[in-house]
């Protein structure tokens, strides 16, 4: 009886498919008039892509090879079904993880307006996987981490990568100031080409070079906000000008480049044992101070 009920099973799958592979030979017919005769914008022939990579998943969301590869990592993401399983398996708990620490960290506020991530950023130190809102050591972060930008959607886009720093001590205004650690521009992201910075990463543009994350001795941790931009078009280096690192206004940057946010990550540093070593060797100023608690 089990072995006829799976039998069953399988043919209705069967039936099922051949119905949506009819219901995709319709939509592409369709969208093939429609480039033919050139009358139609392209937020229409965007959505009518859309309702045809809706209708390629529904055709094999059900198979049980589709489940047996995807369980077991093997993953093609040209295809529709396994980029919809990637974005499921995301938002049901390395997006939410994300968002909780942003949220409690205030990334945002602090350093942009808001944050709603589209693509997932694994990002690694030194070749370790490293969660959101982690206390990373001086010596592990002295060189920039690698990353990924995954995309759940077929597509080709350039990216912006920037890392700042929110919590900069401003001892004359008794506030705390904005530096930029890390710009890196023009990192060319497919579905399929994903590493952004690292081993295999396509060629990009390094505005401002990455400095070693740093808090002073004496100092609570700093936050460390990780942005990910999807660029409107090739940004020119030259054009950019002088970009300072103190009192850098990402707010503004995005606003000016035209970018939107798509991808975030953060993590935290500290005062320890190799902070002072890592600040002499790169002749980072405040090695040699420490800020102490005052009796209002």
């Amino acid at each position: 009886m089990p072995f006829q009920t799976y039998q069953m099973a399988l043919d209705y799958i069967k039936k099922d498919r051949a119905e949506k592979l009819a219901a995709i030979k319709e939509q592409q017919a369709r969208i093939a008039e429609v480039v033919k005769q050139g009358g139609t914008n392209d937020r229409t022939l965007h959505s009518m892509n859309e309702h045809l990579d809706w209708l390629m998943v529904q055709a094999d969301i059900n198979n049980p090879r589709v489940k047996y590869n995807f369980d077991r990592g093997v993953v093609d993401m040209n295809k529709p079904v396994y980029r919809f399983l990637m974005d499921r398996k995301w938002r049901e708990y390395r997006r939410p993880l994300l968002m909780q620490r942003l949220e409690q960290m205030h990334i945002f506020p602090d350093i942009v307006p808001h944050l709603d991530p589209i693509v997932d950023v694994p990002v690694r130190f030194k070749g370790y996987d490293v969660q959101p809102g982690t206390i990373v050591h001086s010596e592990v972060s002295e060189n920039h981490p690698t990353l990924k930008v995954i995309p759940f959607q077929k597509k080709r886009m350039l990216c912006t990568v920037l890392v700042v720093d929110p919590d900069v001590p401003n001892v004359e205004k008794n506030g705390f100031d904005y530096r930029l650690h890390w710009l890196v521009s023009n990192i060319p992201i497919t579905h399929t080409h994903t590493q952004a910075i690292g081993t295999g990463a396509k060629r990009s543009d390094t505005i401002v070079p990455w400095l070693p994350p740093h808090a002073l001795k004496g100092e609570p941790y700093h936050r460390l906000g990780l942005l990910v931009f999807e660029q409107s078009g090739l940004i020119d280096p030259k054009k950019l000008g002088e970009i300072k690192r103190d009192g850098f206004n990402t707010r503004s940057f995005m606003a000016k480049q035209k970018m939107d946010i798509i991808g975030a990550y953060m993590f935290r540093t500290q005062w320890d044992s190799a902070t002072k070593a890592i600040m002499q060797k790169h002749n980072l100023p405040g090695w040699d101070k420490m800020f102490v608690r005052t009796k209002d």
